[in-house]
């Protein structure tokens, strides 16, 4: 992956020194990287890169003797993960063109969508682990997104080039996450045909986990209200398009959620299960279209019934009255 991503350590903490083997060693060791080290009266930088396919992966680790702005320019527009692995306080990712300003704690990650410009990264003084993964957009494709809600308005904001920064909502990062990109980090290999599927997999596994952190922190406490009404308009969708050939089990494809899950929050919102929904949102689309298109057998084939005897008995023990009786009730009504 091309390069769009450059801290300007050099400008802060002196000229960089390669280095394999720095000491101390930084807090999360990459196998196969580019490492460099800066010192001078300012600190001590450790800067630690490598370049995939798909992304690119950044981890700085600074010891410094008073706070710093550290200039970051970004030549073309990716999203961005940051991860504050360890520190004190709180650092700041500020957009220098729009005087914007996202804070980011320790122990917490947050997602961005950055397009070129000028940034600057201002930490406090004492020391910090600050992890960047930088990555193509591309990989969200085909409605494959849809799962993570958080990450809309990035995806968006890529997709339309905007020129204005955004960010998602932070989440925790603990144990789960540092054991996960330790585990990245260590098996990472240079010219190796499979490095980069590897890559694309840890990626995957890493905004899935961010995502689940999100909910366990916000959505659980909040009652998942509106990924229930997500739920709801996602079906109601599938039945339009495919009506009773619709399952349940599609649902947890596209939300990556168990069957349970799905319904326990469902009927938490709505006092009604999941199947029962589908059954009564059937039922409306089967009336509207035999109004619609007054014929019985159109209206069965439309909405996915591939034998006109199982419609008709679908429709009288639902409705207590066979299609042709509710066409002829909807007629003499108009």
């Amino acid at each position: 992956m091309k390069v769009s991503s450059q801290l300007d350590l050099a400008s802060v903490f002196g000229s960089a020194i390669s280095s394999l083997d720095p000491e101390p060693p930084p807090y999360i060791r990459m196998k196969h990287a580019e490492t460099h080290l800066h010192s001078n009266e300012a600190g001590r930088a450790i800067l630690q890169s490598f370049d995939g396919l798909l992304g690119y992966l950044n981890i700085l680790d600074l010891q410094t003797t008073a706070a710093q702005h550290i200039p970051l320019t970004i030549s073309r527009a990716d999203l961005h993960i940051f991860y504050f692995l360890q520190g004190q306080s709180t650092l700041m990712i500020r957009d220098l063109h729009e005087q914007q300003t996202y804070t980011l704690a320790a122990a917490r990650g947050r997602y961005f969508y950055l397009p070129a410009g000028n940034y600057e990264i201002q930490v406090q003084a004492g020391d910090l682990t600050l992890l960047n993964f930088y990555f193509r957009c591309s990989i969200f494709r085909d409605g494959n997104e849809r799962p993570f809600r958080f990450l809309h308005p990035l995806i968006e904001a890529y997709r339309q080039e905007s020129p204005l920064c955004c960010s998602s909502i932070d989440f925790r990062v603990g144990p789960r996450t540092i054991s996960r990109l330790r585990y990245l980090c260590q098996q990472l290999k240079k010219a190796d045909f499979d490095n980069d599927q590897f890559i694309y997999h840890e990626l995957t596994e890493l905004i899935k986990l961010s995502r689940d952190k999100i909910f366990e922190e916000y959505e659980q406490r909040l009652g998942s209200s509106e990924e229930a009404l997500d739920i709801y308009r996602e079906m109601q969708r599938l039945i339009q398009l495919k009506g009773q050939e619709f399952r349940i089990e599609e649902l947890c494809d596209i939300f990556s959620k168990t069957k349970q899950y799905l319904g326990r929050i469902f009927k938490k919102k709505f006092k009604q299960s999941l199947q029962d929904t589908r059954k009564q949102l059937l039922i409306e689309r089967i009336k509207e279209q035999i109004v619609l298109q007054q014929s019985i057998t159109e209206t069965a084939y439309t909405c996915g019934f591939n034998n006109l005897y199982h419609f008709s008995t679908f429709f009288k023990n639902e409705l207590g009255m066979s299609p042709s009786e509710y066409l002829k009730s909807q007629e003499e009504a108009d």
